[in-house]
């Protein structure tokens, strides 16, 4: 009788842990689903940084909000998406987050360390007929330092945006996007993104020549449409948007006397050259100009550094001009 009594103890003894072993592994698998994200579930960790930010810390309004916004109104087929991603603006092209950083658009990695790079340039564009800048006394004494001293190349510009954008980095890679075309009877180079709207400005030209003498004479004029061209701006190391093929140069058979460039003016000894009258300087018609930023063309010639043979498809730049006439901000 003892010993089935010691036999009877010792089986429930191992019953007990048995049973208690159960109740633990039990407890423990019911915890980790609990602590687990369902299958297609993302933790708080896991989730993008713009769903984090977003909705935590950062406003909606940080800065870059509208420049980044008018880039993905702009360019609908290139950028895949815009976030709020840690404090900042984004856009995604391709697999990689580009960010507002104070007028560059950078990758993660540089956006801390921005002041290395010269912007993107999304200035305040006015569109219309040309009307001088007033400059400040400060303002005019740099730009006669500018003068004074030999071209320099200044800061570098990030090239990650805009080569992602237009798919081109390196001059090999442009004749991938490069594509022959035709502008007012004149044969040029462009990037295949620019082809339809330079048609579109074409079109408008030559409706204007039906009924406008001035418009007529100034494309009888035209001596070249140069489009692309691998270079650098004169006088930087930062790459020229011709590399891209985006900018386009209409070059007249004669300036009849007036200047083309801001730099023909400083070289002629005109120390002031910022504050060269307009009668002063070659321009096309105003209905031309005006064709061309109907299209998402910015003209040089409203640039502080003059350069009124030059036209650039900015069509982002275009919005933000656009969206602050009718007062959006």
């Amino acid at each position: 009788m003892g010993l089935f009594c010691c036999a009877w103890n010792l089986a429930c003894s191992s019953a007990r842990v048995i049973f208690c072993s159960v109740i633990r592994f039990c407890a423990l698998v019911c915890g980790l689903f609990l602590i687990l994200p369902a299958p297609g579930a993302v933790s708080a960790q896991q989730q993008p940084p713009r769903t984090l930010r977003a909705s935590v810390s950062a406003p909606l309004d940080a800065p870059g909000r509208l420049e980044v916004r008018a880039l993905a109104a702009a360019y609908p087929e290139r950028i895949d998406e815009t976030a709020l991603r840690n404090e900042d603006w984004a856009a995604r092209i391709d697999d990689t987050w580009y960010y507002w950083a104070d007028g560059r658009m950078l990758p993660y990695e540089e956006r801390f360390d921005n002041r290395r790079y010269t912007g993107i340039r999304f200035y305040n564009y006015a569109l219309g007929p040309l009307q001088l800048r007033e400059i400040d006394e400060a303002t005019a004494e740099r730009l006669r330092e500018r003068s004074r001293q030999p071209a320099s190349a200044g800061l570098p510009r990030h090239n990650g945006f805009l080569d992602a954008l237009y798919g081109i980095s390196t001059r090999s890679d442009a004749y991938r996007w490069i594509v022959d075309t035709t502008f007012l009877g004149l044969k040029t180079q462009a990037h295949r993104m620019i082809v339809e709207p330079l048609s579109s400005v074409e079109r408008q030209i030559r409706s204007l020549m039906v009924t406008d003498a001035e418009v007529r004479a100034f494309v009888a004029e035209l001596q070249q449409v140069s489009t692309f061209s691998w270079r650098e701006i004169a006088g930087t190391n930062r790459r020229s948007y011709h590399s891209y093929g985006v900018a386009v140069d209409l070059i007249p058979r004669s300036y009849h006397g007036r200047f083309g460039y801001w730099r023909w003016a400083m070289q002629s000894g005109i120390e002031e050259w910022w504050d060269v009258p307009p009668e002063q300087r070659w321009r096309p018609p105003q209905p031309v100009i005006d064709a061309f930023e109907n299209n998402g063309f910015v003209w040089g010639g409203k640039w502080l550094s003059f350069d009124p043979i030059h036209f650039e498809y900015r069509p982002e730049v275009i919005l933000l001009a656009r969206w602050r006439e009718a007062g959006i901000r």
